[in-house]
């Protein structure tokens, strides 16, 4: 059992001392979870395998799946790849620092347990002050989400203590990381680019960028969210109508998430509301799943999402999906 740190930081100026007790850290060994611009990530020097292992023990991550790596310049790119491919700079050029993780293919020094045993690496510079600045003291690294693996990603330090408390060194508190959507993952590792997650880097201006279309490799097989709280929603208004009634009767502890301000009815007799924009902006899906359990909600009913909407917002859609209790 570790004793967490606990360190608060200024979000847009990460006071240096604080982000060097971070990277002393990092550099013994030892894990640190610090926010970036889409999730808490959970940080390890890449090129010390011990360090990284601790990563998947910490999480309970199976450990055939490869870990990305964080980086802050171009050069801590060239340490992990042999080469940079046309059509990798171009994205990197548009997107980074930003929300779009690239997989190439890697150099021999990269650990095999970040790789997954894969011959790539996935790469990715967040924008982030405070991972901007521990990366910059450390080098690259190997940095997933900070949570449990299956819990919904951390968005917040709160977050990180309530899956990882006892189990990492310190967090770097930054505040909320905002939508709390993950980055999206483009392979070019083997040839033909595909998108194998959906993110907070829509794959349309992907496609516009490159001028052609881009693979999507299905992600049905990811596991739902691990929550103690079910899930459902309402596939049309009469269907969440007939829904709200049942738990109201049967006195269901449950909640209400609108999506893009919708309303509803009879909200005097909800335990708990929530407010949920598919295109980001408020409280992110993680958060409200997150704070239902605080709140002891056995159900979550969210209102019924327009179809345009939802083609609009693929990525929000996919998460919300994943969350489901009954698909």
């Amino acid at each position: 059992m570790t004793n967490t740190r606990y360190m608060q930081v200024n979000a847009m100026k990460p006071e240096a001392k604080l982000i060097e007790v971070g990277a002393e850290l990092i550099r013994s060994g030892e894990l640190v979870a610090f926010p970036t611009e889409t999730v808490y990530g959970l940080g390890a020097d890449a090129f010390q395998p011990g360090a990284v292992e601790k990563i998947f023990r910490a999480k309970g991550r199976p450990p055939e799946n490869a870990l990305l790596v964080h980086v802050s310049s171009m050069a801590q790119v060239q340490r992990l790849v042999p080469e940079i491919p046309v059509i990798a700079q171009k994205l990197m050029d548009q997107f980074w620092p930003g929300p779009l993780s690239i997989i190439l293919p890697s150099r021999p020094c990269v650990p095999a347990i970040v790789r997954g045993g894969s011959n790539g690496v996935g790469l990715r510079m967040p924008s982030h002050p405070v991972a901007l600045a521990l990366i910059e003291a450390t080098g690259p690294l190997a940095a997933p989400s900070a949570n449990l693996y299956g819990r919904p990603s951390p968005t917040n330090a709160q977050h990180v203590r309530q899956d990882l408390d006892g189990k990492i060194a310190a967090v770097l508190d930054g505040g909320e990381t905002g939508a709390g959507l993950e980055s999206t993952l483009i392979d070019l590792a083997t040839g033909t680019p595909r998108i194998l997650r959906r993110g907070g880097i829509g794959i349309e201006l992907i496609e516009e960028l490159l001028g052609k279309a881009i693979e999507m490799v299905e992600t049905e097989s990811l596991p739902r969210y691990q929550t103690n709280v079910k899930v459902v929603w309402g596939d049309n208004q009469a269907d969440f109508e007939t829904k709200l009634d049942d738990f109201i009767s049967e006195g269901i502890v449950f909640g209400v998430v609108h999506i893009n301000n919708a309303c509803i009815h009879r909200i005097e007799k909800v335990n708990w509301v929530y407010k949920m924009n598919l295109s980001g902006f408020g409280m992110s899906l993680f958060s409200i799943l997150r704070d239902a359990e605080k709140n002891g909600l056995d159900t979550l009913l969210f209102t019924p999402v327009d179809p345009e909407e939802a083609r609009a917002a693929p990525a929000m859609m996919d998460r919300l999906r994943r969350a489901l209790t009954q698909q």
